[in-house]
């Protein structure tokens, strides 16, 4: 265990930051509101730097996200700082006050990775790749006063190597614990920068080793769990083991946990691997289905959904007892006007009730960025932080088959067509109604879910008729059709208050006001 306690030398001090994110689609915060939680999960990378930091160093973490303030008057001498390209001006802001104070900033993570030259600028040493050996190779360096100011993970690291998060240096309260047990995705979708990170070589954590990380998260009072593997099933052999491990381990729990994770829709033609997500106890599944048009799929190269009926697929996973979210794109080559009308009309029909609608964006180092460049395709622009929202209806990218003030009106009109309260309990109950054969057991009943029950009643309330109407016809249906979802259920009603709120002044609009919808 690292050494604790700020008795050490300021040189022996390591202070991490994670930058706020800018508000956004996925932060939650207007559901968080409603909640006892300061955010919904933890940064699992500062945690895991932190595990991984020798002896004789004492570790500080600052996770803005959490409503922590960061000190610019820490005596620590080395400030990490880490994040991906939409935190980037809040990373440079803090990396650059806190090198104006004399302190040794060091840059990692995705930002690095992608925007290395920018970064370059605002740091003293820079990170590419993955930390878990360079990490170490600084601080020993460091202490010797002989440190580099760049270190550089050639080769993947044996992800075996990456230690358990260090949940002590967590000081605010979070929704849900957070674990990775693969790094890497087998597919070669060409927008994706995963794969430039990680690889397509599939990298995995033994059961045993993950099972332990669950237990860990489970005795610090943690009821959920994200498995943020950029791709929970790509090695379906380890996930199937997993699971297997997984569903035997929930069994013998009192309180059961509960899980969801991100996954390929090719998850669909293993009907053991569904059903061991059944039995494990998974709650919902995030899936990139991108687009229901065919042609854009295969531009981007996205072959594991070309292949399938895509809202058969989707109903065949919702039968499983899963919720699923999606991630839609906008604004590929084959795109033209109509794709709008088209991805609504996907959407409701595959019952997904929560859904990011993208703008596609070329993110550098990616085989997408590296095609619209040498077509000189490319938005010229000196900040590459203007297109990291994705959900801003900002690009980088020159649309091939509609101009930019269609692209960014049709993608504002999507959304605010299926966040009407209709359009969305539509997809949600959808997807409820879908559920067979249900094993999901409900997580550990807590007192202060009461208090968010009051407060989301009291939102819905406010809303006056339609809003009423709105909450009563779910929560009647969920008793109806499945009680055990009700929990669920009433956190999908809270999201739908963060996605309204979250782009109400930026689009003028109120779901609940059909003056305001169009």
């Amino acid at each position: 265990m690292p050494a604790q306690g700020s008795a050490l030398p300021p040189n022996r001090q390591i202070y991490l930051v994670h930058p706020k994110f800018p508000p956004s689609y996925w932060g939650m915060e207007e559901w968080l509101k409603l909640t006892v939680y300061d955010a919904i999960y933890p940064p699992l990378g500062m945690l895991t730097l932190g595990a991984l930091t020798p002896d004789g160093f004492h570790v500080t973490l600052c996770d803005e996200n959490a409503g922590e303030t960061v000190d610019y008057d820490t005596e620590a001498q080395i400030v990490g700082i880490t994040g991906y390209v939409n935190q980037m001006h809040t990373a440079f802001a803090h990396a650059d006050r806190f090198r104006a104070d004399g302190k040794v900033v060091v840059l990692g993570g995705p930002l690095a990775n992608l925007l290395p030259d920018e970064c370059r600028k605002h740091c003293d040493v820079l990170f590419e790749g993955e930390a878990e050996y360079t990490w170490q190779k600084f601080l020993q360096d460091y202490a010797s006063g002989q440190w580099s100011n760049h270190y550089q993970q050639e080769d993947k690291i044996h992800f075996p190597d990456s230690p358990a998060p260090r949940l002590d240096l967590m000081k605010r309260r979070y929704a849900h614990g957070i674990v990775q047990t693969t790094r890497g995705c087998p597919f070669t979708c060409e927008f994706c920068d995963i794969i430039v990170m990680y690889g397509r070589k599939m990298r995995i954590k033994p059961v045993s080793q993950v099972l332990e990380e669950i237990q860990t998260w489970k005795d610090a009072g943690f009821s959920m769990i994200f498995f943020s593997d950029d791709n929970f099933v790509g090695n379906r052999a380890h996930s199937k083991e997993l699971l297997r491990h997984l569903a035997e381990w929930n069994k013998r729990q009192s309180k059961p946990m509960s899980f969801y994770t991100q996954a390929s829709i090719d998850m669909v033609r293993d009907d053991d691997l569904l059903e061991l997500m059944r039995a494990a106890n998974f709650v919902s599944v995030f899936i990139g289905i991108e687009s229901p048009r065919k042609e854009s799929l295969a531009e981007t190269h996205k072959t594991q959904n070309v292949k399938l009926d895509l809202v058969q697929a989707v109903h065949k996973v919702q039968s499983y007892g899963m919720f699923i979210y999606a991630g839609m794109i906008v604004g590929f080559d084959a795109d033209d006007p109509a794709i709008f009308n088209e991805q609504f009309d996907f959407l409701q029909s595959a019952g997904i009730a929560i859904v990011m609608t993208g703008v596609l964006v070329a993110v550098p180092k990616t085989p997408l960025y590296a095609r619209l460049e040498a077509a000189g395709r490319l938005r010229n622009s000196d900040d590459p932080g203007d297109y990291g929202s994705m959900t801003n209806g900002q690009t980088n990218i020159v649309p091939l088959r509609m101009t930019m003030e269609e692209l960014a009106r049709g993608q504002e009109s999507l959304y605010r067509r299926l966040y009407t309260p209709e359009a969305f309990s539509e997809r949600l109950l959808a997807n409820l109604q879908r559920f067979r054969r249900m094993r999901y057991r409900p997580e550990r009943f807590r007192l202060h879910y009461l208090a968010t029950l009051g407060r989301l009643i009291r939102h819905y309330w406010s809303k006056g008729s339609p809003g009423r109407k709105f909450f009563l016809n779910i929560v009647w249906k969920t008793l109806q059709h499945s009680p055990r979802s009700l929990r669920p259920m009433l956190q999908f009603m809270g999201m739908y208050k963060h996605f309204c709120e979250v782009n109400a002044k930026a689009m003028n609009w109120d779901p609940w006001q059909k003056d305001k919808r169009s």
